[in-house]
């Protein structure tokens, strides 16, 4: 766009607001400016896919359309487009929801002056090409993503046959050797591509992608001497190994995700108590024997819960995805990190202006020295010896408590267990746009 020139569409079926935004215009000559007028939100549309504009002024009351409908409407049309929303009223709520429905920003007719439209045309263009380029850099990080991934697995699949040639070819020493040497360097070679997104989880690929290795060729030479039962686990086990990578790739992508800005916080009103339940008996159906998780419900609130012929329950407005993400995080390091079973016990604490989520494991415990950096990506415990892991868990639940700009708190003794506290406000939605740190 031509910085001394814009072409202006504006939205506005009052001749007189009209008028007024025109002579405005005129009195900012440091620009020059060609301005068109339509009424209807279905003229503003015609137009816009017919013609180039640098930016729309948008008014939300329209004859053939009302409110913020105007907004999703044109930002459909022009995603890239900066619209400016003209309001008669000095309605904050109603502007901050334009802004997210696509307006880069807001005016009030009637307190407009030259300088005002100026700055704002200028910082919506820019902020619209800014949210533009995040969005192309977003889209190539996706592409890049998925070629890495159809990489990740033609390298996998050629190291599987590689093993099995070496395998077969075992009589002839030198011609082993040789091709042993191969199938390492190209295991290197994997585990380098690998490294390019993550370089600390590159080792968790081993042992899950020899155990699906192991099984497939024991089905493959075996099956037909096996029992279906026996079939069945060696089954079992491949897709459970599969679960897992599956997994590790999700918490590395959502990582990425967050750590650019880019992961979704949208709160909405949800029965707090209702999806604690429905977590516990999910990892009651998956945990493994000698574990039991105690949920408990504590209310010191005097207007957010009630009672029922159901039981209690709470309403708050919070991300459910990334609730579930913290609440599931810290259940399953519970029972990971702690090898000899025993009790999980989950209390939710209800007050006036907050929820608290606190879980408590008898497991190995974190030494002190380890508490510090707990919160950090790739950060493990010195003392988890054998236990797998990526160190990336605790980071997403931390990330996840700051886009409701709630806390998280730990207390640890090592050999007798660790608690978790979580506390969020029961009204996230002022937090949406807080820093991601």
């Amino acid at each position: 766009m031509d910085t001394n020139s814009l072409k202006i569409l504006l939205v506005e079926d009052n001749p007189a607001d009209a008028d007024i935004l025109q002579i405005i215009l005129t009195d900012a000559q440091e620009i020059q400016w060609s301005l068109v007028q339509v009424e209807k939100l279905q003229d503003a549309i015609d137009s816009l896919s017919k013609h180039h504009f640098d930016i729309v002024l948008l008014d939300l009351s329209l004859p053939d359309k009302q409110g913020l409908i105007t907004v999703t409407k044109t930002h459909e049309v022009v995603p890239d487009l900066p619209i400016v929303v003209l309001t008669g009223l000095n309605d904050r709520v109603t502007a901050l929801e334009a802004l997210r429905k696509g307006a880069q920003d807001y005016l009030v007719k009637g307190k407009i002056d030259s300088e005002l439209l100026m700055r704002t045309i200028r910082y919506a263009i820019e902020r619209a090409n800014t949210m533009k380029q995040l969005r192309q850099s977003e889209e190539q990080l996706q592409r890049l993503n998925e070629e890495l991934e159809h990489r990740v697995a033609e390298q996998t699949d050629e190291l599987r046959q590689k093993n099995q040639y070496l395998q077969e070819e075992i009589s002839n020493r030198k011609s082993l050797e040789e091709e042993l040497r191969q199938a390492l360097n190209k295991e290197k070679e994997l585990n380098d591509l690998k490294s390019r997104i993550v370089s600390v989880v590159s080792h968790e690929y081993r042992t899950p992608l020899a155990t699906i290795l192991s099984s497939a060729e024991l089905l493959e030479h075996y099956s037909h001497k096996w029992s279906s039962e026996k079939k069945r686990r060696y089954f079992q086990r491949i897709q459970t190994t599969v679960q897992h990578l599956t997994k590790l790739v999700s918490d590395v992508l959502l990582f990425s995700k967050a750590e650019a800005g880019k992961l979704e916080f949208k709160p909405l009103p949800i029965d707090v108590v209702a999806l604690c339940k429905e977590i516990v008996e999910e990892f009651k159906l998956t945990a493994k024997t000698g574990f039991t998780i105690n949920f408990n419900c504590i209310d010191n609130s005097k207007e957010t819960s009630c009672c029922s012929n159901q039981g209690w329950f709470c309403k708050a407005d919070l991300d459910e995805k990334l609730l579930r993400q913290i609440l599931s995080n810290l259940l399953s390091n519970g029972i990971k990190y702690s090898p000899d079973g025993g009790d999980i016990q989950f209390d939710l604490i209800m007050s006036d202006d907050s929820t608290m989520f606190r879980i408590q494991d008898s497991g190995i415990g974190i030494p002190p020295e380890d508490q510090e950096r707990l919160f950090e990506a790739f950060q493990r415990s010195s003392n988890v010896g054998t236990i797998s892991g990526t160190g990336l868990g605790l980071a997403i639940v931390k990330k996840c408590v700051n886009l409701h700009g709630g806390e998280i708190c730990v207390e640890s003794e090592v050999g007798v267990g660790t608690a978790f506290t979580v506390t969020l406000p029961l009204h996230s939605s002022h937090y949406s746009a807080k820093p991601n740190t």
